[in-house]
């Protein structure tokens, strides 16, 4: 009986532990990837508090995240949008009329890793931030 309850408890357990890393945010591995890449994490920005108020106003919580990097001339961005989890992602993909002209179809979209949404805001560097966001 003692060996029964054992097993079942290592295995609800090992339930747990699975169902707290499938929860995990994604932003963490892309914030690693774009500063190995030679961006910035830059706090406080308007533009990125912008879009993150709009969508609270939907009651859809989000972080915005600005990442930045200066060329010769010119300074690149990128805004990563966190979300809570995907069915938050994809209540603001449903219901916000700027994200909905960003991101076409969901599934197929190299702008969403996980509870994610990549803003490409420098065209020049585009599919390089799309590469980085995605690895």
């Amino acid at each position: 009986m003692k060996k029964t309850v054992k097993i079942v408890s290592m295995a609800l357990l090992l339930v747990a532990v699975m169902v707290m890393l499938v929860s995990c945010s994604s932003f963490k591995k892309i914030k690693g990837n774009f500063e190995d890449a030679g961006y910035a994490l830059v706090e406080n920005n308007d533009e990125a508090n912008t879009i993150t108020a709009e969508l609270e106003e939907g009651n859809i919580s989000c972080t915005a995240h600005l990442f930045q990097k200066k060329g010769d001339l010119l300074t690149y961005n990128a805004l990563v949008l966190e979300f809570k989890s995907d069915e938050d992602l994809n209540k603001a993909l449903s219901e916000s009329e700027t994200l909905k002209g960003l991101v076409k179809d969901l599934q197929d979209s190299e702008l969403v890793n996980g509870n994610c949404l990549l803003v490409p805001l420098s065209l020049l560097k585009a599919e390089e931030m799309i590469e980085i966001f995605n690895k």
